[in-house]
């Protein structure tokens, strides 16, 4: 594993980040004087204000959804991606979106020699770049787990998912998304390998339902031989969203709650666009239960949990479900850098005869999934 290895041998964090920091010479916070965003949501406009905060100069804010094109940003007039052909060609690019690699094909195959996720800004300078919780002691975090990376190396049960962990190491020390290219599976929960047992008549639960999306795509691919399928939601406005799309639906029970370890109320705190996490302190609150507080004991056959950070509380809340039932499992280890090797530690806590295997099915820091399928 070639970035396993490039890990295991940095001496120290410093040598680390010095590294990360050589690969990427214009965007050094000590040279940079402009720049050029692609991207004008949530993150473009954090990353516009906090670089008028810094008198850095936005020569270009782009955008393709038309519904934001010829808006102002920190104003800056938001244009088409293909209209950044005016800049020079040496202009750093930054990619404010978790969603990197096909962008950055794009604007390399336009021209530009310099362009990064803004996520290496939040590593590399944290201090002027508040990152996003997905990407907060990003550096430190993987230099501290290098040893559990190792071990973690050896517990996959193939070897693409071996291929997986070691380009998801190398976005880490790099932050170049073309490490990807060969691994990324864009059809979300379709993971290469065809290791996904069929399941008969199953009972599904989708944690982090949204509208129902994922749902759909369940339904798409296991047809209409399916008991039942709980969505939980916490959010209100998408939760009505949910349950509308789904009202001729019987077997489809929507839930207005957040999964956690318990049922209790906790805060649901969009950490100003840096990103969503339930905390006890701060946010809106919001209603959670448990898997097994749900089902009390009933079968299950697959869990689906992508719940903005809490998917650990979230398997110890299953915990009574998955040692009984040993449902197929899909959860996601990206929303904190030190889920990567602690969602499968987790979940072979639980059962120790589940195969692991990973698959990344985005370009970016999202979308990593951690899949258990129980040795039959």
């Amino acid at each position: 594993m070639q970035w396993l290895d490039k890990l295991l041998s940095f001496p120290d964090l410093g040598a680390m980040r010095a590294d990360l920091a050589a690969k990427h010479p214009a965007f050094q916070l000590s040279r940079l004087t402009r720049l050029a965003i692609v991207g004008a949501a949530d993150e473009g406009k954090r990353l516009a204000a906090l670089c008028a905060k810094r008198n850095l100069d936005v020569l270009s804010i782009a955008d393709d959804n038309p519904a934001v094109q010829g808006t102002i940003v920190n104003d800056v007039p938001v244009i088409p991606v293909d209209a950044l052909v005016a800049l020079p060609a040496d202009t750093p690019v930054v990619i404010a979106s978790h969603r990197v690699l096909k962008a950055l094909d794009r604007l390399t195959a336009m021209g530009f020699a310099n362009v990064a996720p803004f996520a290496l800004l939040e590593i590399l300078a944290p201090e002027a770049f508040a990152p996003h919780m997905f990407y907060a002691g990003w550096l430190e975090e993987l230099f501290a787990s290098r040893e559990r990376h190792q071990a973690l190396a050896g517990l996959w049960a193939d070897d693409f998912s071996r291929r997986v962990h070691d380009a998801v190491i190398g976005y880490r020390l790099t932050a170049d998304a073309t490490l990807f290219a060969d691994v990324v599976d864009w059809e979300l929960y379709s993971p290469r390998g065809d290791f996904l047992p069929a399941l008969e008549s199953p009972v599904y639960i989708d944690a982090g339902a949204f509208d129902g999306d994922t749902i759909r795509l369940f339904i798409e691919r296991q047809g209409e031989k399916f008991e039942k399928i709980y969505g939980f939601e916490p959010d209100p406005g998408t939760f009505a969203r949910l349950r509308a799309n789904f009202t001729s639906e019987s077997r489809v029970i929507a839930i207005n709650k957040g999964l956690y370890s318990k049922p209790c109320t906790l805060r649901f705190d969009n950490a100003g666009s840096r990103g969503s996490l339930l905390t006890e302190s701060s946010g809106i609150e919001v209603p959670v239960t448990s898997i097994d507080e749900t089902l009390q004991g009933e079968r299950i056959s697959m869990i689906k949990l992508n719940v903005e950070g809490a998917e650990l509380e979230a398997l110890v809340g299953a915990q009574d479900s998955i040692r009984r039932h040993a449902p197929v499992l899909a959860v996601s280890a990206y929303h904190l850098p030190d889920h990567l090797w602690k969602v499968p530690a987790a979940i072979r806590g639980l059962r120790d005869d589940y195969r692991l295997y990973l698959r990344q099915h985005d370009g970016g820091v999202i979308e990593t999934v951690v899949y258990a399928v129980a040795k039959s």
